[in-house]
């Protein structure tokens, strides 16, 4: 007997990642992702429990919202400083 509903499980799957597999998608390290997500700028998260994960959807909006075109647009100056290793230390 199948369910009265189809199974979501395998979509939800394919749709959420964990920080280590959305940083890996990202060609980023994990920790820059954490900081990302601490210092603001990043990609939108969930918090689910303990866990934090990243729709596949709002890291595409994110990817789309970083694109810069030359190194004088006011988005690249911030995606810079957000890309620092330590808060407020400027590139």
């Amino acid at each position: 007997m199948t369910p009265p509903y189809p199974r979501q499980d395998s979509f939800l799957h394919e749709q959420l990642l964990t920080t280590p597999q959305a940083a890996h998608k990202l060609n980023i390290s994990p920790r820059t992702l954490e900081r990302y997500r601490c210092r603001g700028g990043g990609p939108v998260f969930r918090k689910m429990g303990g866990r934090v994960l990243y729709h596949v959807d709002d890291i595409r909006h994110w990817i789309d919202n970083v694109a810069c075109r030359s190194t004088s647009e006011t988005s690249y100056e911030i995606a810079r400083v957000l890309g620092s290793r330590r808060q407020g230390r400027r590139a």
